[in-house]
């Protein structure tokens, strides 16, 4: 069935309401504008303080404000180490363009009128500030270290935007090379303790740095009275030593001279005070300028006097005769006969130089330094006797000062000696200890046998800048008063005209003493190498106030203690007995002697300089 037309459809285009649509547009523009407004709300009202926070947290900069490392000072206050207020300037090379404008504009002008004002202030030239304001991309360029405030003041007063000052520390030594070991030094580049008291002291030195906060404007620059303190620094405190700057810088030449003399490798002065233990000098050499650590060798760094540790040699003797005098086994005028060689543990010990027998008191082994008396006078003691009573004397333990990179020695026990260092020990050679250590020693002996502990603080300063004196140790005896009295009494012998130590008399005073070589054993090598020559003694033997022991160690102009170290004691105990205006000598017995051979008054003077005479082979 054929189909017919086909019905078209009529399309209907629906017309939009245009009321309508500016109702939906108007909805949709009231709800962003409530968004944007609800969103101004909480910046401006509830969130306003978090936002000006963030703000300003943007435009701060913290400055660090460095503390004052508290003074150093000797026993008499003398100034050793200091710190002083400096300044390091900076510029921010885009605001200083606008130095000087032309036509309104900044520029190549304002750099170079800049460059020429502070180059005179600076001490630079003007085409190195140039480089310096010059420099691209960058707003932090650093122009001069280490400015002291007056010129700070004068660089300032220029005017010149963009130039800022950060105010740093620096450490001044006014006694240089003289203390350099032993007060140590600071690093330059953040005033940290390197070595020496700085560092044994640096948490009372170094104090508690603090911080300034300040804004910066949009060019860089700090805005003007826009500074405040955020957390003040607190300088350090005040200490002050034991060290007399005078004997130290007195001990610190006569060593210095001497080891230069003979062309040591290194050498070390000690004076301590019998009485009190204090260390009134530690001198060291090779030396170094604390101010100026460019040419020091790490070496030259080291403090001698607590960090080495080394074989004493024959001034151990005196511990090994104290051992002997102490258990009875000998007296001073004990015979002992000595031969030429004495065989112990497989091997023939000798002395030094060849001799036949000898026929020596224990005295006289004392004066001739003899190793072989000192072993047949020392094996009558067990080791553990010995062993016990070294350590009373301070051998392997570190000494109550506590400075930074002491050292403790080394003494084994008794029961860990092998053959052969059962006898080295007695004459030295077998343990080690330090110079302060030996030192000490010699100072117990010479306080009648009591040890006093050393020291080397005399007291600090509280913050309220009030001295306080360091608790004063307390001393514990190591010998009897007789031992001690009679071992000082054998030193004297040494300074004698039998004795190792001529160089180390001293005109009208009574000396007693020891001299020692000792083959110093190099770590590096591993093997001996080279020798430790010293001596230690004190005056007047009969009412001592000082100990003096020199060390000169790997010398190459001769070995031995007496000539060697004994000059420079000389020097410095002449010194100290001129200083404190030190009588002459009480009378010895070979004096006493001498005056009832002649039958006259022991206030004569002319037996008195007979005496001595006799006594000083003069």
């Amino acid at each position: 069935m054929p189909s017919g037309p086909r019905r078209r459809r009529r399309l209907h285009i629906a017309v939009a309401n245009p009321r309508a649509r500016a109702r939906a547009m108007l909805v949709a523009v009231l709800f962003l504008f409530s968004v944007f407004a609800a969103q101004l709300l909480r910046i401006q009202a509830f969130d306003a303080s978090a936002t000006q926070a963030a703000a300003l947290s943007k435009r701060l900069i913290k400055l660090h404000t460095p503390a004052m490392r508290g003074q150093i000072l000797d026993t008499k206050g003398q100034v050793l180490a200091d710190s002083v207020e400096r300044f390091t300037i900076a510029a921010d090379p885009v605001a200083i363009q606008c130095y000087v404008k032309v036509n309104g504009e900044c520029g190549w002008q304002g750099v170079n009128q800049a460059a020429v004002d502070l180059a005179p202030r600076l001490g630079l030239d003007v085409s190195r500030l140039t480089a310096l304001f010059t420099q691209p991309n960058t707003r932090y360029v650093i122009v001069k270290k280490d400015v002291t405030p007056s010129d700070w003041r004068q660089i300032q007063a220029v005017g010149v935007p963009g130039i800022a000052a950060e105010r740093t520390a620096k450490r001044l030594y006014p006694t240089s090379m003289a203390l350099g070991q032993l007060v140590g030094y600071v690093n330059a580049a953040d005033q940290t303790a390197g070595g020496g008291v700085e560092l044994m002291l640096d948490g009372t030195l170094a104090g508690t740095s603090g911080t300034t906060v300040a804004e910066r404007a949009q060019n860089g620059a700090v805005i003007p009275g826009s500074q405040r303190v955020d957390r003040p620094a607190v300088d350090g405190r005040n200490v002050r030593l034991t060290i007399d700057s005078d004997i130290q810088w007195y001990a610190q030449n006569a060593l210095a001279k001497q080891v230069t003399a003979v062309k040591a490798e290194t050498g070390t002065a000690i004076v301590l005070e019998l009485a009190t233990g204090k260390i009134r000098a530690a001198a060291s050499y090779p030396a170094f300028d604390p101010n100026d650590l460019s040419s020091a060798s790490t070496a030259a760094l080291r403090n001698h006097a607590f960090e080495d540790a080394f074989e004493p040699g024959s001034t151990g003797k005196l511990m090994t005769m104290a051992a002997a005098l102490e258990h009875g086994v000998v007296t001073p005028d004990t015979g002992v006969i000595v031969p030429n060689r004495l065989p112990r543990a497989g091997m023939k010990f000798k002395d030094h130089e060849n001799h036949g027998t000898e026929h020596l008191t224990a005295t006289g082994v004392i004066a001739k330094s003899s190793n072989l008396g000192t072993i047949l006078v020392g094996e009558r003691v067990p080791a553990t006797a010995l062993e016990q009573l070294y350590r009373k004397f301070g051998v392997g333990e570190k000494t109550e000062v506590g400075f930074a990179g002491e050292s403790s020695g080394q003494l084994a026990k008794a029961s860990d000696w092998n053959a052969p260092q059962r006898y080295t020990v007695l004459f030295g050679q077998g343990y080690a200890l330090t110079a302060v250590q030996a030192a000490s020693v010699f100072a117990t002996v010479a306080n009648g046998g009591i040890r006093m502990p050393l020291s080397l603080v005399e007291g600090t300063y509280n913050d309220s800048g009030t001295y306080v004196p360091a608790p004063s140790g307390q001393g514990t005896r190591v010998v009897s008063e007789r031992t001690a009295t009679q071992l000082s009494r054998m030193l004297e012998e040494v300074t004698g005209e039998n004795g190792t130590a001529a160089d180390a008399r001293i005109k009208g005073y009574r000396v007693a003493g020891k001299t020692g070589t000792a083959d110093r054993y190099d770590d590096k090598l591993g093997r001996y190498n080279g020798f430790t020559a010293s001596f230690i003694g004190y005056a007047p033997a009969e009412k001592p106030r000082y100990v003096v022991a020199v060390f000169i160690h790997k010398p190459q102009a001769g070995m031995f203690g007496g000539a060697l170290a004994g000059p420079v004691f000389n020097q410095v105990m002449t010194y100290l007995l001129q200083r404190e205006n030190t009588p002459w000598s009480a009378p010895s017995d070979l004096e006493y002697h001498v005056w009832a051979d002649h039958g006259l008054s022991a206030n004569d003077p002319d037996v008195l300089s007979d005496a001595r005479a006799r006594r000083d082979g003069l």
